[in-house]
């Protein structure tokens, strides 16, 4: 199904994409697989829930508003899956060179896996590198360590 053929559907389009009218837009993804991606880190399956953030947001979204409520939704997922929510928001929160400033990306996807012989959340985001892009087609994947919220590793597409 193409993306304006799920439009004209209205609340059925949170349920086949994720994204529909509520606040956020787009549901991001939260789940617990423990796959061990050290050796390829780019294998995070994120393109799915990266696609539908860039389709729908864009540079002009992007808020400390719009973060927080991501990262809102991102705690209650991973509670739901009986994670402990401080330490997701803890790993988001350490890959920001500063919280109270606008960002430039919000997350889209987290995954607690195995990453260097850790524990880590593998944490995905959506950027703009303007404020003024349409969309927020581009990428960065980080995998933080579960334990001491040390960044283990950075990707992203520029």
């Amino acid at each position: 199904m193409k993306r304006k053929h799920l439009l004209a559907m209205g609340i059925v389009v949170a349920l086949i994409t994720g994204c529909g009218n509520s606040v956020p837009e787009c549901d991001p993804v939260v789940i617990v697989t423990n796959t061990n991606y050290t050796d390829d880190p780019l294998s995070v399956p994120c393109s799915n829930i990266h696609t539908e953030f860039a389709e729908t947001y864009s540079g002009a979204d992007l808020s400390i508003e719009l973060r927080d409520q991501l990262i809102e939704r991102m705690e209650e997922k991973a509670d739901l899956l009986g994670e402990d929510p401080s330490i997701l928001y803890q790993c988001i929160r350490i890959t920001y060179d500063d919280w109270s400033e606008r960002p430039n990306r919000v997350p889209c996807y987290a995954d607690k896996c195995i990453f260097q012989s850790q524990v880590a959340w593998a944490i995905a985001f959506n950027r703009a590198n303007s404020f003024e892009e349409t969309s927020l087609e581009h990428f960065d994947l980080f995998f933080v360590s579960y334990a001491t919220y040390d960044v283990l590793y950075h990707t992203g597409c520029y």
